[in-house]
């Protein structure tokens, strides 16, 4: 079936004129032309729409998975968080009210004396304010045998209160020169800072005492 290619010119301008084989070719250009547009603009724009939904359900999953796994170790959470509001009540407990601190401070003073220690320095400091909590430190210089020393700070940390002793240093005494003609069991000279603390309420003025 032989085609005039001059027909082809004359197919927009007469289209009555042209053979059916050329308006049969002329129609399937057209087609392919319409389904290579609708795949370019609509298949492809789906295609890639369908790959950012894809790429958005993968992102949801994760998330909810993530989500999911934060729900399921609620109760541990919880749980956790009433061990550790009980734990911080009896810390809270343990810390001495203002009105508590000067019969604190006797009970340390008591309990160097008790142990047979001669107490040469027992110093309040002022108080040291921190977030929820003041700090009161206490300067110490005291005498006395390794086993008399060992006792005090035992007996302060059996304290119902929080009570830590800090800064130690220890030295040996010097020995005066009647102490060294009785030949005098030596003993050791105790520097320290006993640190004691106190609860600060909301709402509660400064207290350096």
């Amino acid at each position: 079936m032989a085609i005039d290619i001059q027909e082809f010119n004359t197919l927009m301008e007469d289209p009555g004129s042209v053979s059916l084989p050329v308006k049969m070719i002329a129609i399937l250009i057209i087609l392919i032309g319409v389904l290579f547009l609708g795949y370019k603009f609509i298949v492809l724009e789906q295609m890639g729409r369908l790959e950012r939904v894809t790429s958005e359900e993968q992102n949801l999953r994760v998330a909810y998975e993530k989500k999911q796994a934060r729900a399921n170790q609620l109760p541990a959470y919880k749980a956790q968080l009433n061990e550790m509001q009980d734990s911080f009540g009896t810390l809270i407990k343990q810390l001495p009210s203002n009105t508590e601190i000067p019969g604190l401070i006797l009970d340390i003073s008591e309990k160097g004396l008790s142990n047979g220690l001669e107490i040469d320095l027992f110093e309040p400091k002022p108080e040291i304010r921190k977030e929820f909590y003041a700090e009161k430190p206490i300067k110490i210089k005291a005498r006395g045998s390794y086993d008399e020393l060992a006792s005090f700070v035992s007996d302060l940390s059996a304290l119902s209160r929080i009570v830590t002793i800090n800064d130690i240093r220890l030295l040996p005494e010097k020995k005066t020169e009647g102490q060294k003609r009785k030949k005098t069991a030596s003993r050791i000279v105790m520097e320290a800072t006993i640190q004691t603390y106190r609860y600060i309420e909301e709402g509660a003025e400064e207290d350096d005492s």
